[in-house]
């Protein structure tokens, strides 16, 4: 079944494996022919190559969760506008929702945290330096010292979440000192990992326009 308001990219192969088309701009027209369990699926852009009708493709459906589906399928029309194929039953690809991270560079707050099932709230929330984030969970320093197992109320981007986390992994440098922690969210619903997931994209591509901009000279 295909989730179609949570698609966040689509992604067109050769079958020889070559990326053809990248694009977000993709609509489930009404579908005329109505193939039995087939979904007619419309992609629009700019300098799209010219495929033949009938020419195998390989589609790979990006989901703002992290989630990826491909499709093995064949070219119905394709002009340097517009791409459309049908689609049946996909293939789930391995997730990527704990590896979809960017590296970042804000805040949190920590208000309490909660060790050997006893709560320790804090006069002055805790800054948490977050240095990289996903749908999952969040890597951080911070002074205030945690300890695995930790679970840590967590505040960020500007309130606008406000998370229990636990503490997997104490990071240590070469000397002994504490570099930072990595930890998983508790209990996130679909519309807080929704927003994560967008968050994160946008972060992507800030820093890829960042990139080209250094590597333009610009």
């Amino acid at each position: 079944m295909i989730n179609k308001d949570r698609i966040s990219r689509v992604l067109v192969y050769n079958s020889a494996g070559k990326l053809l088309v990248t694009t977000k701009s993709v609509t489930f027209p009404k579908d005329f022919f109505k193939l039995k369990g087939q979904d007619l699926v419309m992609l629009k852009g700019n300098d799209f190559p010219l495929l033949s009708k009938g020419e195998p493709i390989e589609i790979i459906f990006e989901y703002i969760n992290g989630n990826r589906v491909k499709y093995k399928t064949t070219i119905d029309l394709c002009t340097e506008y517009q791409i459309n194929f049908h689609v049946g039953v996909g293939e789930v690809l391995e997730e990527r929702r704990r590896s979809f991270k960017v590296g970042v560079d804000i805040q949190g707050f920590a208000s309490f945290v909660i060790r050997n099932d006893e709560m320790l709230n804090f006069d002055v929330p805790v800054v948490l330096q977050f240095i990289n984030l996903n749908v999952g969970g969040v890597y951080f320093s911070s002074e205030t010292k945690f300890e695995t197992g930790d679970q840590i109320m967590v505040k960020f981007l500007d309130g606008n979440f406000q998370l229990l986390t636990e503490v997997l992994r104490v990071q240590h440098n070469e000397d002994g000192t504490i570099n930072g922690y990595g930890c998983r969210f508790m209990d996130t619903n679909q519309s807080q990992e929704e927003k994560l997931a967008r968050f994160i994209i946008e972060c992507q591509l800030q820093e890829r326009e960042r990139r080209r901009a250094r590597e333009s000279g610009f």
